[in-house]
C-alpha cells in the first residue's frame, strides 16, 4: 500500500470513527427517552389500577346498600270492640268497620288525628298539640282547657275500647 493509499485508509477509519460517537449519543438518547416513556406509563398503570380497586370497592359497598333494603313491617292488628259512641264518631268519619263490627287501632288514630286537623284543633305555636273541641271532650271525657299531643291518642282510644267479657 502506498502512503496515500494508507492516508486515505485512515482516513476513512476516522472519518467512520468520528460519526460513532454521534450515532451512538443519539442511541443513548433514545433508550433514555424510551426509559423514561416506560417508567411513566407503569407509574400511570399504578395509579390507574389504585383508582380502579378504589372504585370496584365502591361498587361493591353500594351493591350491598341495595341488597340491604328491609322489607316493610307489616302488622295484622285485630279489630276491637269499641263504645257506641266512638262507633258513631268512627262511622261520621267514614271508617268501615271490620267483619266482626270492630275497628283497628290504626285506623282509629288515623281517623282522630285526621279529625282533629280537619278541624284545626292543632296548636298554632306547637303542631304536636292539639286542643279538644266538644266531641272529642264528650268522646274521651277530657278537659277542654288543657293540649294534648298526638301521642296521647293511642291511651285515649284505651277509653273507648269495650273489653271483652270472659
Amino acid at each position: 500500500m502506498s502512503a496515500t493509499e494508507q492516508s486515505q485508509a485512515s482516513a476513512t477509519q476516522v472519518n467512520t470513527d468520528a460519526p460513532a460517537p454521534v450515532a451512538e449519543s443519539s442511541v443513548k438518547a433514545l433508550i433514555e427517552s424510551l426509559v423514561n416513556t416506560v417508567s411513566t406509563q407503569a407509574q400511570q398503570m399504578r395509579e390507574l389500577q389504585k383508582t380502579l380497586k378504589k372504585l370496584s370497592v365502591e361498587i361493591e359497598k353500594e351493591s350491598k346498600k341495595v341488597h340491604r333494603v328491609k322489607p316493610k313491617r307489616t302488622v295484622n292488628q285485630k279489630p276491637v270492640q269499641v263504645s257506641p259512641a266512638m262507633a258513631t264518631f268512627l262511622q261520621g268519619q267514614k271508617v268501615d268497620a271490620a267483619e266482626n263490627g270492630g275497628y283497628t287501632r290504626r285506623a282509629m288514630m288515623k281517623s282522630v288525628s285526621a279529625y282533629i286537623k280537619q278541624h284545626k284543633l292543632q296548636s298554632e305555636t306547637n303542631k304536636k298539640e292539639w286542643h279538644p273541641d266538644a266531641s272529642l271532650a264528650k268522646l274521651f271525657t277530657l278537659d277542654k282547657k288543657q293540649l294534648y299531643s298526638f301521642m296521647n291518642i293511642n291511651g285515649l282510644l284505651s277509653k273507648v275500647v269495650v273489653k271483652p267479657t270472659a
